[in-house]
């Protein structure tokens, strides 16, 4: 008996020294999984060069293309919640995406959010919408909450409307791009300073944030300590664009996300 337990602790052993880390694919876009109803899982990615959503089975494998309607001098910002069964009850898949446009002569940003199914029947347009979240509440159901600016005043102001949703929120699928867990900056886009809020894990002291451009160059680096929840950076120097901000320890990547310098 004492062989046979020493035979399989020697396998077990062998086993969890041979596992490894394999790469399945690469994708030259930003993406993440979503777990819709019917269907199960899938990963998704933001064309942003040719306004599409690109849905992938687990195995990697095409499953559907969605074309995303972005008017003349627009850009896509974001995609999130494609889903089934969340913005409709028929099963149908559908999925909410943001759009923005840069006025030179104001020199400010406007943002436009859509709800459609896949074959682009728009389901809901929220003007100036930059940030939309789901929740399930309970017993009042489903709800989606969406952040609406207005940057050409000063100061800007901003709307947070509330939607009823007809369906449910799933487990795993607010897998977004740019998604909940993300890092809060404020104000973005952003002139002369940006706040970052952040919460350190339990058992973390320090760690570091680094800022990036949109091609990957870093802009800034700050070493932090747990005794604040953010840390205020001036942008007054920074070209205007889109930045990417990280907190990591080590290897570990903490936290993430993007602000805009206007």
């Amino acid at each position: 008996m004492k062989q046979l337990v020493l035979i399989m602790a020697i396998m077990a052993q062998s086993v969890f020294l041979t596992g490894q880390i394999t790469l399945e694919s690469t994708y030259n876009h930003s993406g993440t999984f979503t777990n819709l109803t019917q269907s199960g899982y899938k990963f998704y990615i933001m064309d942003v060069g040719a306004n599409q959503c690109r849905i992938y089975n687990t195995n990697h494998t095409l499953w559907k293309t969605i074309n995303l309607s972005v008017p003349a001098d627009n850009y896509l910002y974001d995609i999130r919640y494609i889903s089934e069964n969340l913005f409709t009850t028929d099963n149908t898949l559908c999925l909410a995406y943001i759009y923005y446009s840069y006025n030179a002569t104001g020199q400010y940003y406007t943002y436009t959010a859509k709800v459609i199914s896949e074959n682009g029947t728009e389901l809901r347009s929220i003007p100036g919408c930059q940030y939309l979240y789901a929740h399930s509440v309970g017993t009042a159901g489903t709800k989606l909450v969406a952040y609406s600016y207005n940057y050409s005043v000063s100061p800007y102001t901003i709307q947070t409307l509330v939607y009823n949703l007809p369906g449910q929120l799933v487990s795993g699928s607010n897998g977004v791009v740019l998604n909940e867990e993300t890092l809060q900056a404020f104000p973005n886009p952003a002139n002369d300073f940006i706040t970052i809020y952040y919460e350190f894990p339990d058992g973390l002291s320090n760690a570091e944030m680094i800022i990036h451009d949109i091609e990957g160059n870093v802009v800034r680096k700050f070493d932090i300590a747990n005794q604040s929840d953010n840390m205020m950076i001036s942008t007054a120097s920074f070209p205007k664009g889109f930045y990417l901000f990280s907190i990591n320890s080590g290897n570990r990547l903490i936290k993430s996300g993007k602000f805009i310098v206007q």
